[in-house]
């Protein structure tokens, strides 16, 4: 798999982390959360460019996760 593609999974890894932080907090900066909605947004479809096929995609984005999770 490429550089890119990890990058862009890491990316969105990262993103969903920060939408769910935002989302915990007593009040959540709704421009914040729109911005990063559409960042995460911006990268998944990067992503699908890459692998239309989602099961294809989600196999990668599994296998990616689980590599970076043991490094």
């Amino acid at each position: 798999m490429s550089n890119l593609i990890e990058r862009l999974i890491a990316a969105h890894r990262v993103l969903n982390r920060e939408i769910r932080r935002e989302l915990a907090r007593r009040a959540p900066d709704r421009l914040r959360l729109t911005r990063l909605k559409k960042e995460r947004l911006a990268i998944k479809d990067r992503l699908f460019r890459h692998f239309p096929d989602a099961a294809e995609m989600r196999r990668i984005a599994r296998g990616a996760i689980r590599r970076a999770r043991h490094a």
